[in-house]
């Protein structure tokens, strides 16, 4: 009996990873059968969110996919007075790569993106500061 024991260093380094395909560029029967799918539907569900990163992209991938319901995601801001812990775009840098990522989501879970005037000046401790900052009645406009 032969044994051979190789070193790590000889051995290959294996990689795995998972290869998915955006559902918005899905054709044949499965990209159809989605799209049938919706036919039948005259349900739409909105999710509110102040900013890029509150959404929960499951709820919109099951309405939108699942259940053939037109979603729709509106993002008070568009994140541009976060944190950024892993770039550094900050501000105005930031929103353009908060707004990207959340596009590019949507790609996988169906939703049409919107977004309104307001600006994200940071971490509020009360509504009435928000309101303020943004204006009430032009801030609930843009959500209505």
């Amino acid at each position: 009996m032969l044994i051979v024991c190789a070193p790590a260093w000889i051995t290959p380094e294996v990689h795995g990873q998972m290869r998915t395909q955006p559902v918005a560029e899905l054709d044949g029967q499965v990209g159809l059968g989605l799209m049938l799918r919706k036919l039948n539907m005259v349900g739409s569900f909105m999710m509110m969110t102040a900013h890029p990163d509150d959404e929960n992209n499951a709820i919109l991938a099951m309405l939108s996919h699942g259940q053939g319901v037109r979603t729709a995601l509106v993002s008070a801001t568009r994140g541009d007075g976060g944190q950024n812990e892993i770039g550094a775009e900050l501000f105005d840098a930031l929103a353009v790569l908060r707004t990207e990522e959340l596009l590019a989501a949507h790609r996988f879970d169906g939703a049409e993106q919107y977004f309104t005037r307001a600006v994200d000046f940071g971490y509020s401790f009360s509504i009435e500061e928000t309101f303020e900052k943004w204006g009430r009645e032009e801030i609930l406009g843009d959500f209505v």
